[in-house]
């Protein structure tokens, strides 16, 4: 036990999120439907990006759904082991909390790292957009806004994935701020938006000089 919290248990939600994490919807795709490996083309990620462009908006809009899907679900499963995180806490709901964010967290960091697959993930944006929404809806609806309006202006969606995590950071912020959020959201937030950019470096790179590239859909099937 470290003070009122049960360190085996956090450790516990950590790892189950990173493990649905690993769960790489690119990959399952790419192997189960063409017997290939995304990773091998175009920016080398598994991630929704790539998939667009190497398979085709319909197998994007999949993985897109897939890697948020399992961010939601490592959520919730994080909210039912969470009772088991503050033993001795004297509000019980406060667990359950922090066994959502922790698990929610993990996802993405499971999911940019997957140690099944050699630490070779995605960038972590769908299943962080997923993860936005079950810690602040309320920030979440304002970037989803203006990523909306950043994609039908500019047509590049690592611009729409950095600056609607800064945004997001930013409102969950004031949320937090106003006295409308939990005091450890920000502990969350803030590290995963943090990574959201280290997986986008390249991307930060390229739109500084102007290089990157609109988005566009392959048809490798």
């Amino acid at each position: 036990m470290i003070g009122e919290w049960n360190a085996l248990a956090i450790a516990a939600v950590a790892v189950v999120g990173y493990l649905i994490g690993n769960m790489q919807t690119a990959l399952i795709i790419s192997r189960l439907r063409f017997r290939d490996d995304v990773r091998l083309y175009g920016s080398g990620n598994a991630g929704t990006t790539n998939m667009i462009r190497v398979y085709g908006k319909n197998y994007g809009l999949l993985t897109f759904l897939g890697d948020a899907g399992k961010c939601v679900a490592g959520f919730f499963i994080g909210r039912l082991l969470g009772g088991w995180i503050g033993i001795n806490a004297t509000d019980p709901a406060v667990s359950v909390l922090l066994g959502g964010y922790i698990a929610s967290a993990c996802v993405v960091l499971g999911h940019c790292y997957p140690v099944l697959f050699q630490f070779r993930g995605g960038k972590g944006a769908a299943s962080a957009y997923a993860m936005t929404w079950c810690l602040c809806w309320q920030a979440a609806l304002v970037s989803t806004i203006i990523a909306i309006v950043i994609f039908l202006i500019w047509k590049r969606v690592s611009l729409v994935s950095i600056l609607t995590a800064i945004s997001y950071l930013i409102g969950t912020y004031i949320v937090w701020a106003t006295g409308n959020a939990d005091r450890y959201l920000l502990f969350f937030v803030a590290p995963v938006v943090l990574l959201l950019l280290i997986r986008h470096k390249d991307n930060i790179k390229r739109l500084l000089r102007g290089e990157e590239k609109a988005i566009s859909s392959g048809d490798k099937h």
